[in-house]
C-alpha cells in the first residue's frame, strides 16, 4: 500500500471517463463497471451492492459539482478509484442541489478503515481547491483530465 494515500495513486487513464450527459444511475453504473475490471475487485455484484447501499444512506453528492460515491466491502482487496466528468452535469441530489460535474468513486477493503477515511479526506480537501476543479472541468479530453488529476497535489 502506497504510504501517501493519494487519490491519484489508484487512479488508471482506462478509467478516467468524459461523458455528454446521463443520468446518475447511468453514470454509476458505468463506473462500477470500470472498476470492476481491477484486479482487486473480487466480487462485482457484492461492490456494486456496496455502492448503492451507501448512496441509498446519503447522497454522495458533496456541492459544488463533486460528488463521491463510495463504499468499503469484502468484495475487494484494496482501493480502486474511477473518475467521470459529465459536461452538461447531472442532477445527484447534492447537499447544494447544484448538478453534479466531477465524479469520483472509490472503493476499498472492509479492512482499510483509517485508510478509506484518510484517502477521502484527502480528496475532499482537494476538491476545495477552486483552481484545480476548474482545470479539471475545462481539462481537453480524458487524456488531459487524467493528467490534472495525477499531477496536480
Amino acid at each position: 500500500m502506497l504510504q501517501t494515500l493519494e487519490v491519484s495513486a489508484y487512479i488508471k487513464p482506462e478509467r478516467v471517463i468524459t461523458l455528454k450527459n446521463a443520468d446518475k444511475r447511468q453514470v454509476i453504473e458505468r463506473l462500477i463497471d470500470l472498476l470492476t475490471q481491477d484486479p482487486v475487485v473480487r466480487d462485482k455484484e457484492k461492490m456494486k451492492q456496496a455502492i448503492w447501499d451507501r448512496e441509498k444512506q446519503l447522497s454522495t453528492g458533496i456541492g459544488e459539482g463533486i460528488a463521491i460515491p463510495h463504499a468499503r466491502t469484502a468484495a475487494v482487496s484494496d482501493f480502486a478509484v474511477a473518475v467521470a466528468r459529465i459536461e452538461s452535469g447531472v442532477e445527484f441530489n447534492a447537499m447544494d442541489a447544484k448538478p453534479v460535474h466531477l465524479i469520483f468513486m472509490i472503493v476499498a477493503s472492509d479492512k482499510q478503515d483509517k485508510d478509506y477515511i484518510k484517502l477521502l479526506s484527502r480528496l475532499m480537501l482537494r476538491m476545495k481547491n477552486t483552481e484545480l476543479v476548474q482545470q479539471l472541468l475545462q481539462a481537453n479530453g480524458t487524456e488531459d483530465l487524467y493528467r490534472i488529476l495525477v499531477e496536480t497535489r
